[in-house]
């Protein structure tokens, strides 16, 4: 029986024969038009997105032409009521106090499992682009690497924005908010969102705070617009964080332009403007100008714009080489005994955080070491202080902050105000009672396991430690129903309980350290 006979079961195979045959040819055709009809779809949400967007960046140009505003700067506040003192004095003999109470022999080791990790092995760090089609489709792009401290950045971007501009049209002619908002109006035609996607992916990558996401983006604005006037490079940071939904403003007068930073906390010692009732600091990414007394600044905001400046350190960021570090080595004694700290110091770390702003005393005290450092320093203190109290073992750090490191005001030293994370007190030859306290704090509620408050007074910054028990006597403080203990890691040879002189009838602020 021949396959095409008409019988039934003739008519069976070859029913199924036209079913598959027909399936064969037209399936290509069937999923064809259903990767035209995704095609469209995406597209059109595409475009409606474009629209979108293109209707918030519309809105804002009209609102850049308007007439903008002179605005007055207002000086910073202050940490210190008073500058801080050039020398600090050294402390006479405790006096001995009866002290009824039980005393408290547990030895730290057995009240707290201290952690000394394993310093990190180093990676490289290999961040890898996306393929320029699925980024820029047709786009005509140019790639270029990015020196990001010790890790080497791709980045890639439309050739596009280098024509926008000559290098030197904004040093030539006179910048104004018309200038401004053509500015916007020519780089926001050009599609970000590949930038802003990868740049937060690299942030991503490398655990970088908002800190170290602005050093990257102005790195890569001054890496796109190399050779052009700075101003550029201010305009198109500004663009970009905007893009990436920061509260940053951008402000002129006859001499240059300004990024303007809306803060989540105070920033002292740093001059501000109020802009609808909020405070924008100046904060240059390449501390090169002087903020001005007053400037030029619109009212409003972009659409996109929903966030502060967060400078909270929640992880150090990964910077690249862990070997860029320095070593170096503490002394001091204790009891008659004397002690050798070898430590070692990411160099990365006191880099990043060199001009990192004033922020709030939390944001510091909550900042930790690195781990190269941590396993340097916690490998000689660690063992030191297991086997004793609570009370010496805090005596022991005091001595430790007091007198291994040489005293000078930040003016002095830097010639300016600067608060130091306890990495960047380990690697510079001088600190002072800020640094001290910093670093203090953060080596008794890792290493002892106690709490820490900061106490602040008019032109100094001292500590308080709350105790197991009531066992300890000396100077204190109640905070949040808790006895805290004066620790001043700036008073020389001063044990636990001693106000330095000066402040004993000052009354300090007390500094929550969470």
């Amino acid at each position: 029986m021949g396959f095409f006979d008409c019988n039934n079961t003739g008519k069976k195979y070859f029913s199924a024969f036209l079913i598959f045959f027909f399936s064969f040819i037209l399936m290509p055709a069937l999923v064809s038009a259903q990767d035209t009809e995704y095609e469209k779809w995406k597209k059109q949400q595409e475009a409606e997105f474009k629209e979108y967007q293109d209707k918030f960046d519309k809105e804002f140009i009209e609102m850049l032409e308007k007439t903008w505003e002179e605005v007055g700067i207002n000086q910073g506040s202050d940490f210190y009521k008073e500058r801080k003192p050039i020398t600090i004095p050294k402390a006479p003999p405790k006096p001995t106090v009866e002290n009824t109470a039980p005393k408290d022999d547990t030895p730290v080791r057995e009240r707290i499992s201290i952690d000394i990790p394993d310093a990190p092995e180093p990676e490289p760090i290999k961040i890898e682009m996306p393929p320029r089609e699925s980024m820029f489709g047709d786009i005509e792009t140019r790639t270029t690497n990015i020196n990001y401290f010790s890790s080497t950045i791709p980045f890639e971007y439309p050739t596009q924005l280098r024509a926008l501009y000559s290098p030197r049209e904004f040093s030539m002619r006179k910048t104004d908010n018309k200038r401004i908002a053509e500015f916007w109006d020519k780089v926001s035609r050009i599609n970000h969102d590949p930038i802003i996607s990868y740049s937060n992916k690299v942030r991503e990558e490398l655990k970088l705070n908002d800190w170290g996401y602005m050093l990257l983006i102005n790195d890569f604005a001054n890496t796109v617009y190399e050779g052009y006037d700075k101003k550029l490079v201010n305009l198109y940071n500004w663009f970009l964080l905007t893009r990436a939904g920061y509260k940053v403003r951008i402000g002129y007068d006859q001499n240059d332009v300004y990024i303007l930073f809306a803060v989540e906390y105070n920033v002292f010692n740093t001059k501000y403007y109020t802009l609808d009732g909020e405070q924008y600091y100046v904060i240059d990414l390449n501390e090169d100008k002087q903020t001005p007394s007053s400037i030029f600044t619109y009212t409003g905001s972009h659409q996109s714009q929903s966030k502060k400046l967060d400078l909270r350190i929640k992880d150090f960021p990964n910077l690249g080489d862990t070997k860029n570090v320095e070593s170096r080595t503490l002394e001091f004694s204790f009891n008659n005994k004397d002690y050798s700290i070898p430590v070692s110091i990411d160099k990365n770390l006191i880099t990043y955080f060199e001009y990192f702003p004033l922020t709030e005393l939390p944001v510091f005290f909550t900042a930790s070491l690195s781990e190269s450092s941590k396993k340097s320093i916690y490998e000689k203190l660690a063992p030191a202080i297991a086997d004793m109290t609570e009370e010496e073992a805090v005596n022991f750090l005091l001595r430790f902050v007091q007198t291994a490191f040489d005293y000078k005001t930040d003016q002095d030293q830097f010639d300016r105000e600067k608060y130091m994370i306890p990495e960047e007190t380990l690697f510079y030859p001088y600190s002072d009672c800020d640094d001290r306290s910093i670093l203090f704090a953060n080596l008794v509620q890792e290493l002892v396991g106690l709490e820490v408050v900061g106490l602040r007074y008019s032109k100094h910054l001292a500590t308080a430690v709350s105790f197991t028990g009531n066992t300890v006597e000396g100077d204190s403080h109640y905070h949040s129903g808790k006895k805290y203990i004066v620790a001043d890691p700036t008073y020389i040879n001063a044990s636990v309980g001693m106000t330095m002189t000066q402040y004993k009838n000052e009354k300090p602020e007390i500094v929550s350290l969470q």
